[in-house]
């Protein structure tokens, strides 16, 4: 019994793991550093990437120069 209570929380450490990796925070917006983007496309597959940048704003302008003009970024958050 112990066993599969010190699996299921390690299962659950490991899930939730992945949540603390980004910091999706209004100020994070504005912070300098590598910010992550989900990439929406109309006619080709959606994709995920991050760029550097001074704050959210200008690692997006990179993003977009660099995806085709049916893609559009969306910002995930400030990669820790």
């Amino acid at each position: 019994m112990k066993k599969i209570l010190a699996g299921a929380f390690a299962a659950a450490f490991m899930m939730t793991g992945s949540a603390f990796a980004l910091d999706s925070s209004y100020e994070a917006t504005s912070k300098a550093g590598t910010h992550q983007f989900y990439v929406w496309c109309t006619g080709a597959a959606d994709s995920q990437t991050t760029a550097d940048g001074a704050n959210m704003e200008e690692a997006m302008a990179s993003v977009q120069a660099s995806v085709a003009g049916t893609c559009k970024p969306v910002w995930q958050g400030l990669v820790n």
